[in-house]
């Protein structure tokens, strides 16, 4: 077996690993992950049988999409993965979401759990109520312009610069809005293309209260669809989600090796993706 570098060449294979395991992810979702990040992959007789993403967000990184094949597992395969990965990642304060069957692997690598971050989705999005913006706040399309300024407030909330992120959703997003506060810009949220059908997220703004608002408007005109956020569990957005219809369906472990970040006045309500946070 070997471990290299992760190319396009892979992006099949990578794919057909998570059809496998019935994870939702399209071939494009893959794509858009590898070219905001860089990847390995083990190669045992010409065939791809794991994975490992990540990404570097300045002083902060991510990781995600680690994946075994079923035939290759316990043998060591995705340790060596994720050795190869945190070498390329020294000095970086890392972060990743675990589920049970990896939080072992983890744990015995230095990462330590923080809490959990809830996946919530509904097949069909049912009719509902939403909240409505109050008298002092406007909602509008976000500009190509303002993107350094959005990247700066999403650091605020976790600590990660991620500039090309915020640039990359003005091309992928079907919207990508702000709310405005006394015109001033006080968070933003998009609606992408993701699975199943559509996931909402970053959702990044400094209470409850304007999460709501600005999850409230990118589900408007999506009743019928596939819906799906994943949120910290502690931030308070799940059980609005859960009785607006969109049910907890999972919940990951969240886990550092390294500093946790403490938001700065910003929180993040929803993620980019579990792999990317």
């Amino acid at each position: 077996m070997n471990i290299v570098p992760m190319n396009d060449r892979h992006l099949d294979a990578a794919w057909a690993l998570t059809q496998q395991l019935k994870w939702p992810h399209r071939r494009e979702d893959w794509q858009q992950a590898l070219a905001l990040g860089e990847g390995v992959a083990a190669i045992e007789n010409g065939e791809l049988i794991g994975t490992t993403l990540y990404w570097r967000w300045g002083d902060y990184a991510t990781l995600g999409l680690v994946i075994v094949a079923d035939k290759a597992q316990g043998k060591g395969v995705g340790r060596q993965l994720m050795q190869t990965a945190l070498a390329a990642l020294e000095g970086h304060q890392l972060r990743l979401h675990a589920t049970e069957m990896g939080k072992g692997l983890y744990e015995k690598l230095g990462f330590v759990a923080t809490g959990a971050i809830v996946q919530h989705q509904c097949r069909e999005l049912a009719p509902g109520e939403r909240v409505a913006p109050e008298a002092s706040q406007n909602l509008r399309d976000a500009r190509r312009d303002e993107a350094t300024l959005l990247s700066e407030l999403e650091s605020k909330a976790h600590g990660q610069r991620r500039p090309a992120l915020i640039t990359s959703l003005f091309d992928s997003a079907e919207r990508f809005i702000v709310l405005e506060e006394q015109d001033s810009i006080a968070g933003f949220a998009c609606l992408r293309r993701f699975g199943h059908g559509f996931a909402i997220g970053p959702i990044i703004c400094r209470d409850l209260r304007q999460a709501k608002v600005l999850v409230s408007e990118l589900l408007t005109g999506l009743e019928g669809e596939f819906v799906r956020i994943d949120t910290d569990s502690a931030c308070g957005l799940g059980n609005w989600l859960a009785a607006s219809g969109i049910a907890q369906v999972d919940a990951p472990v969240l886990m550092y090796k390294g500093e946790p970040w403490q938001p700065q006045g910003m929180q993040a309500f929803g993620l980019m993706s579990q792999a990317m946070a």
